[in-house]
This record gives structure tokens, C-alpha cells and sequence, in this order.
């Protein structure tokens, strides 16, 4: 199957974009749907036609169906649009000019950033990443004065199935769009990936590290597990 992008149309008439890959060694079709990008990201064994695979989308329709709709509401970074910033739907402000974006708390909290409208949504990438490095730095920072060990470096990055992951050299990478959750959500992460720090694995030591760190880390899991998916709404 040779790698292309087409537009697929569905039954309902709804139309989605859709990533065709082969890949060497696969046995046979599979698919996704990017929360992020909302496309259809199909692979399968090189051999697969274009017209096979296409077919496959096909007989899988209804299931297609059911996972867009299942998708977030989208939250774009428009002017006036409102997005979830530390766990608080926050207004998006443009001013003209340049500096330092600025978070307005409140009670209708908002996000002040300098752009023209040609880089505003740019502008808003920009700074959240800026301030859910920022926030990650500074949980990681009180961790590891009660662990006793801090992190080799921390990456922010956007990723699809994973809210953090650590290696056995140290490096903690965090999904930047975290800072759409409870700053509490974004906190346990840290915790959890400081406490691999220790224990690379789920084990019960592992988790006592966790609640060492984070003594309330459960309701802040459960958030994740049961609304995290709105944070891949962030930009889309």
C-alpha cells in the first residue's frame, strides 16, 4: 500500500481525511482516528491495495462513525474563543503589538496574548507550551526535594496516547496539553513519572513513591481517565 492522503466520504455524507500506510511486517488492516488532527490514520501490509484499503474503511463506517462523534468539541485558537486553561474555560484576547502573554485570573479568567490575526493562533501554541513547561518545572522542582532525586531533563511534547512517559536515563517527557487540566491533574503526571525516577514499573513500591509525593493522586487519575480526551480538543 503506498503511502498517500485522500478525502473519504462516508454513508451519513460526512467526509474525513485519511493517512494510508504500509508497513513492513503488518499482517493486516488497521485504524485510528487522530483525537488530535480528527483524520483516519489506516495501515496495513505493503501489498494491500489503495482500493483494498479504502474498502476496509468502508465496511468499518459505522465504527468511524462512533468515534468522531465521540471526539471533544473542537476548540480552536481564535479570537474570543473559549479554552481550557488549568481546569477554568478561558476567554482567548488579541491585542496588538508585541509581549509576553498574560493569564488574567477571575471570574471570567481570560488569556491576553499579542499577535496579529495572521500569528494569533501560532502566538496561543506558543504560550501555552511556555506555561505548561513552566508548571511542570515547578511541580517537578518540589518533588524532588521530598524525593530526593530530580528528573535529567523535561521535554514537553504533543503526543497521542501518553500524558508522560520516563526513561531509564531520567528524562520525563509531559504532553503540554496538560495545561488545559485541574492544575491537580497536571500535577499528578509529574508525580507519576518522578516516582519512575525510582521505580521503572507499576509496581507496589512504585505506587507508594506516587503517594508519597501526591497524597490525593486518585480523583486526579480518575479525571484523566474519564475527561482527558477533551485535552486533545486543544487547538483542533
Amino acid at each position: 500500500m503506498v503511502a498517500r492522503v485522500a478525502q473519504v466520504s462516508l454513508p451519513s455524507g460526512r467526509s474525513i481525511e485519511a493517512c494510508f500506510t504500509g508497513r513492513r511486517g503488518a499482517k493486516r488492516l488497521t485504524m485510528r482516528v487522530d483525537p488530535i488532527k480528527r483524520r483516519l490514520v489506516v495501515s496495513g501490509p505493503l501489498r494491500v491495495s489503495h482500493k483494498q484499503a479504502l474498502g476496509f474503511v468502508q465496511e468499518n463506517a459505522a465504527w468511524i462513525e462512533a468515534r468522531l462523534d465521540a471526539l471533544p468539541k473542537p476548540a480552536p485558537f481564535v479570537e474570543g474563543a473559549e479554552i481550557m486553561f488549568r481546569g477554568r474555560p478561558t476567554r482567548l484576547v488579541r491585542v496588538p503589538g508585541r509581549g509576553a502573554p498574560i493569564y488574567q485570573d477571575g471570574l471570567e479568567p481570560c488569556l491576553v496574548i499579542a499577535a496579529t490575526p495572521a500569528r494569533f493562533s501560532a502566538r496561543v501554541a506558543v504560550a501555552l507550551k511556555a506555561f505548561a513547561r513552566s508548571d511542570a518545572v515547578h511541580y517537578a522542582d518540589s518533588f524532588a526535594a521530598r524525593l530526593g532525586k530530580g528528573p535529567a531533563s523535561i521535554a514537553l511534547r504533543d503526543t497521542r496516547t501518553r500524558w508522560g512517559s520516563c526513561t531509564s536515563r531520567g528524562d520525563i517527557m509531559l504532553s503540554w496539553r496538560l495545561i488545559g487540566a485541574p492544575p491537580k491533574v497536571f500535577e499528578y503526571v509529574v508525580a507519576h513519572e518522578m516516582a519512575h525516577l525510582l521505580e521503572l514499573n507499576h509496581s507496589p513500591a512504585f505506587w507508594a513513591h506516587v503517594a508519597r509525593l501526591m497524597p490525593d493522586w486518585k480523583p486526579a487519575r480518575a479525571w484523566l481517565k474519564s475527561q482527558g480526551g477533551q485535552l486533545q480538543a486543544l487547538g483542533s
